[in-house]
């Protein structure tokens, strides 16, 4: 479906989800700490990092990101170059601690699947929960205000736009 701009100046198109992409994001090696979660004395900084790859786009191999915060604040809610490679976004949509957070996550790339430039640069939308103990291998010490995941985690790509 098309849709235009009355002053044709930008062009939206909605991708239907079966043909543009298959894939969905898989996550590793996640760590999530914050050390004033659990003691609120803790002068150290707060931060999630993981890696995150696309499995419509193996050729882009997995990506490190990571989110810090310092002591006592609130994660930001932007983004701010929080992955290694620029294709792929991570920020925090919801922090309620180590044991319930939601990251969206995001990869934009070149997909002449979807049509010519500059309509075949395709962005995919994920919004990735992490609950303990209600997520399978993401386990947490919520003593420390530690989690650690283990092994490979599916994040549920939502919507993608080009």
């Amino acid at each position: 479906m098309l849709f235009k701009v009355s002053l044709g100046l930008a062009v939206l198109l909605v991708v239907p989800l079966a043909t543009a992409f298959s894939g969905n994001f898989e996550v590793t090696n996640i760590v999530v700490s914050s050390p004033s979660q659990a003691n609120p004395n803790s002068t150290e900084g707060s931060f999630v990092e993981f890696e995150f790859s696309d499995q419509d786009t193996p050729e882009a191999g997995s990506t490190h990101c990571c989110i810090e915060w310092a002591a006592g604040t609130q994660p930001s809610t932007t983004y701010s170059n929080t992955c290694h490679n620029s294709t792929f976004n991570a920020q925090i949509k919801l922090w309620e601690g180590v044991d319930n957070v939601t990251l969206q996550l995001s990869h934009r790339y070149i997909d002449n699947s979807v049509g010519k430039y500059p309509y075949n640069i395709l962005t995919k939308f994920s919004n990735f929960f992490l609950s303990y103990p209600s997520i399978q291998r993401y386990n947490c010490d919520t003593s420390k205000a530690e989690c650690e995941s283990s092994g490979v985690l599916i994040a549920i790509v939502s919507s993608a736009v080009a």
